[in-house]
């Protein structure tokens, strides 16, 4: 039970970061205490995608119309708030946290389904689904690679 809660917290911040919806790219991550290069990744947003490259690369699956992109952006901007202050909380302990990250995630996937027609929540769900699977298999073969 503690890793399913713990695969959704991870989960909900991969989609909040915006990885989930890369167009076929797995960027590797920077080391470790090193700012992630400003032309890639502004760093007004603390290396996470901006809410505006988020809904683009959300867009490319989708094919929002640009309404639907101008109500999903501060949906997304306000989930990112959200799990950068859950991220930021060192009072609360790890399950806490990620039943917090796991109920942003839900709150603000109910409000972006609100906004996309039948097809596109078929196609969202299918993102998350994708976003989901790709962390399990990162999380085995990190485990993998910690038992050598």
């Amino acid at each position: 039970m503690k890793s399913n809660i713990l695969s959704v917290a991870c989960l909900a911040f991969v989609v909040a970061t915006g990885a989930s919806y890369a167009v076929g790219q797995q960027p590797t991550p920077p080391p470790a205490n090193q700012p992630v290069p400003s032309e890639s990744v502004p760093t007004t947003t603390g290396g996470w995608p901006t809410p505006e490259e988020t809904v683009t690369r959300m867009s490319s699956k989708l094919n929002l119309t640009d309404d639907q992109k101008a109500k999903i952006t501060p949906i997304i901007a306000d989930r990112q708030t959200q799990m950068r202050a859950v991220m930021a909380d060192t009072s609360g302990r790890r399950m806490q946290k990620a039943r917090k990250a796991k109920s942003i995630m839900s709150d603000s996937d109910k409000k972006i389904e609100a906004i996309l027609t039948s097809d596109q929540k078929k196609t969202y769900a299918q993102m998350k689904e994708q976003t989901k699977e790709q962390l399990q298999a990162r999380r085995q073969q990190n485990a993998g690679g910690n038992m050598q």
